[in-house]
């Protein structure tokens, strides 16, 4: 026999938790329907296959003479699809955790209001004390189920809006079966990577690791040694003119367009330019900008037929090549990695797999003692590949969970060297010998173009409709553990990286503002505005800044927490590459042309 029950009655509890109920019940309701609407609206929307914006860039394509003003209205559009994709993204997330907070509180507040409103049962002539507790019983799962078949289809519509859009904006093919074996490590194992074996790739000699001193004096990799965009010398120009040809040195015509920065190792100098049908390395003398050698990348084992589709600003020759003693190596947007030596011999070459991706493939290479780094990232099967710079054969490959469009870069830090790299939402971290994931922080979003920037023992990241966060790395029991120092999220870059001092960050943006931040604090010292936008990234050198906008003009400044303009000088042409900085030159490439400006007294 059932035990009578005690039932408790307060009427201000039962009003209050009745008003919870309502409102968080009413608030649930709505924030379901907008999910639900968001989803109706975006499942066949594509914001990377835009019909207007195809429309206008196949229009563009037709014309016999390029038309900067529907080029720049085609950019502008592109900028309002995305940002209007990633404002749909944060509604889903933020929509999803309200929508679970409002239909948890409204299941608490209406037991609640049960519990203490309950009326008291009317006995029936023979009563049933089990049939009444299990109408209270069906009444209450009916509640809950109810609540949460509504959580259910409001989640459900999240993922679904999610998944679809972000397969349209970012999908990314899977790497065709090639020479490269499928045995990744994953980041957050934290375990070294295993090896990889590929058959079929000409062995050469080997010769010695270079130094970092060797680096240091050299331009091995775009933005410089490491890849951290400081340069080794301190002694650039900044009086020039290139109209009257005042502090040119040289000037010298490129072939085939490309937005890579030149690489330089010893005498000669480096870049790649292609189109959708040839593939191109160049090499100059630096004292006289004569052309060494000119050498095409064809016939190279697994490459595909038909090329990659690459967005106008990425192009087919986006990456940076890397070079290391007597080699040099360069990859392109369909997948072709090739190795050179320093006289124009192909040592090897293969295909990596098609990055087939809606932007192309725009990390830059770099290299480091014996290995060379590629970041191909990929929605499947994205993964960090270490390759012997001898014979090509893969070393290392470390799985990555998500991808960017952004560069490695190589930092020395207190806690040995590390490769650090972005993601789209994450920074992480990988021993450059073993593929060994070292440390992961979780700070950015969207489609993360600049890379990192490390300096005095803090990593800085930053992408715009995101933050920018400055980490700074501590000696744990497990390793290094990365703590977040500061978040800032105002003005933030979309292509340009970043680069630090010790002392402060700057780095530029699409819109044309060149901001500093304080290294320890994140304050923001000063913005100035230029009447271009940034794609080339700033360069430290000394104790100046020199930043190109894409119209042309090098813009110098101080190094230092209050803004002071040294001088700007125009190229007369536009730019989107880094330019390269040795002892009193500066060798930059503009759209058509190579450039190397010597400082008057060298």
């Amino acid at each position: 026999m059932l035990e009578k029950r005690e039932f408790e009655r307060n009427d201000f509890y039962w009003r209050l938790s009745t008003a919870v109920a309502v409102v968080s019940g009413l608030f649930s309701l709505v924030v379901f329907l907008l999910i639900v609407l968001n989803y109706l609206q975006f499942r066949d929307a594509d914001p990377v296959n835009n019909l207007l914006i195809t429309k206008m860039r196949q229009e563009y394509a037709g014309l016999p003479q390029k038309d900067d003003a529907l080029a720049e209205r085609i950019r502008d559009l592109e900028l309002l699809n995305r940002k209007a994709f990633f404002t749909s993204q944060v509604f889903l997330r933020s929509g999803a955790i309200m929508l679970l907070v409002g239909v948890s509180v409204f299941m608490i507040a209406l037991k609640n209001s049960l519990r203490w409103r309950r009326e008291r049962p009317v006995p029936e002539a023979t009563p049933t004390a089990d049939k009444e507790f299990l109408a209270y019983a069906r009444s209450r799962q009916l509640i809950m189920w109810a609540g949460v078949a509504l959580l259910a289809v409001g989640m459900a519509a999240t993922l679904m809006t999610e998944s679809e859009v972000v397969k349209g904006a970012g999908g990314v093919a899977a790497i065709p079966p090639g020479p490269l074996a499928k045995s990744d490590t994953s980041p957050s194992t934290g375990a070294a990577a295993e090896k990889t074996q590929v058959a079929s790739l000409p062995a050469t000699v080997s010769v010695p690791a270079p130094t970092w001193e060797a680096m240091e004096k050299n331009w091995p990799s775009f933005r410089g040694p490491g890849a951290t965009g400081a340069a080794h010398f301190t002694n650039a120009p900044v009086d020039w003119d290139v109209e009257a040809g005042t502090g040119i040195r040289w000037k010298s015509d490129v072939a085939l367009p490309g937005s890579n920065s030149p690489v330089i190792w010893e005498k000669r100098l480096f870049i790649s330019g292609a189109d959708d049908k040839t593939r191109e390395i160049y090499c100059y003398d630096i004292d006289s900008g004569k052309l060494l050698w000119k050498q095409s990348v064809d016939n190279v084992s697994g490459s595909p037929q038909t090329p990659p589709k690459v967005s106008e600003d990425t192009g087919y020759a986006a990456p940076s090549m890397a070079a290391l003693g007597g080699q040099v190596f360069a990859i392109f947007a369909n997948g072709d990695l090739v190795a050179y030596d320093a006289e124009g011999t192909r040592q090897w070459g293969f295909n990596v797999g098609l990055p087939d991706n809606h932007y192309g493939h725009s990390s830059s290479l770099l290299a480091f003692e014996k290995l060379l780094y590629v970041q191909l990232d990929q929605r499947k099967e994205a993964k960090l590949i270490a390759f012997d710079v001898a014979t090509g054969k893969p070393v290392w490959t470390a799985k990555r969970k998500t991808i960017s469009w952004a560069s490695p870069i190589l930092a020395r830090t207190a806690f040995g060297p590390q490769l650090i790299l972005n993601s789209e939402t994450t920074v992480d971290a990988y021993d450059p010998q073993t593929g060994a994931a070292l440390w992961s922080q979780e700070c950015l979003g969207g489609e993360v173009a600049p890379s990192p920037a490390y300096s005095n023992g803090v990593v800085f990241a930053a992408n715009e409709y995101a933050t920018a966060s400055a980490i700074q790395l501590n000696k744990s029991e497990q390793g290094v553990t990365p703590q977040i120092l500061w978040k800032y999220d105002e003005l933030l870059p979309e292509v340009s990286s970043p680069v630090g001092d010790g002392e402060r960050f700057y780095f530029g943006t699409s819109a044309g503002q060149l901001v500093c931040l304080d290294a320890k604090s994140g304050k923001k010292l000063w913005v100035q505005e230029f009447s271009d936008g940034f794609f080339s990234s700033p360069v430290l050198v000394g104790d100046r800044i020199y930043i190109l906008d894409n119209e042309g003009h090098m813009h110098i400044v101080a190094a230092s927490s209050t803004y002071k303009l040294i001088a700007t000088r125009n190229m007369g042409e536009k730019t989107f590459a880094t330019p390269a900085f040795l002892e009193g030159r500066i060798y930059l490439r503009t759209i058509d042309h190579l450039f190397c400006i010597e400082q008057k007294d060298v």
